[in-house]
């Protein structure tokens, strides 16, 4: 299966104006968000992978937000979906939430929870979820940063997908969470200013 991957983060237009940003909270040591977000699109769908911070610390809380696009009919049926992480980042019960547009339901006790990922059955649910090309469908999950997890390196994450079109296997699209170091006392790593400007590689 082919698949178009498209990585958004920071424009090139806005790099100088960030760097100074960035430079400035590493020498105050401010907390910074920074939210990055990958796209991909197969026969199945549109998918678009968000993390609330990508440059978080030890002990923040991140949340992954999965949205699910379709243009043409026929409407698309999710069975279950997969969002894969570090085994560092541990998933904050009751927060796993899927909504269709009518409202965030929660997927808990239907929701299996390993060390690297965390698989939501929307087939045992007492509600089915479609994607219409009406509006998209958001998977949506929080984690909390462990003091174990390798400090300024990507850690790389994605996610997979049974459908009623068939099945996803996108497990390492990202986005990349890159946890700061200790020294830097805030959201950003000072090894990861080329993330921070959007400079990373894309698939």
């Amino acid at each position: 299966m082919t698949h178009r991957v498209t990585r958004r983060g920071i424009t090139a237009g806005a790099a100088t104006a960030v760097a100074a940003a960035a430079l400035t909270l590493l020498s105050t040591g401010a907390a910074h968000a920074a939210p990055d977000s990958v796209t991909w699109t197969d026969r199945i769908a549109t998918v678009t992978r968000t993390v609330s911070d990508a440059a978080p610390k030890a002990g923040d809380t991140i949340t992954v937000t999965t949205k699910f696009e379709r243009s043409t009919s026929p409407d698309l049926q999710l069975n279950w979906v997969k969002d894969f992480h570090d085994a560092c980042l541990t998933y904050v019960m009751d927060s796993a939430k899927v909504d269709d547009g009518t409202g965030a339901r929660g997927v808990e006790p239907y929701l299996e929870i390993r060390p690297g990922f965390i698989a939501g059955d929307f087939m045992s649910t007492s509600y089915r979820v479609f994607v219409k090309p009406a509006g998209p469908v958001t998977f949506t999950a929080k984690y909390t940063v462990g003091a174990s997890c390798n400090r300024g390196t990507p850690l790389s994450s994605g996610s997979s997908y049974q459908t009623s079109l068939g099945q996803g296997d996108c497990n390492s699209y990202g986005p990349f969470v890159t946890v700061a170091k200790d020294s830097d006392g805030g959201g950003v790593s000072t090894g990861s200013l080329g993330s921070l400007l959007g400079t990373g590689s894309s698939k």
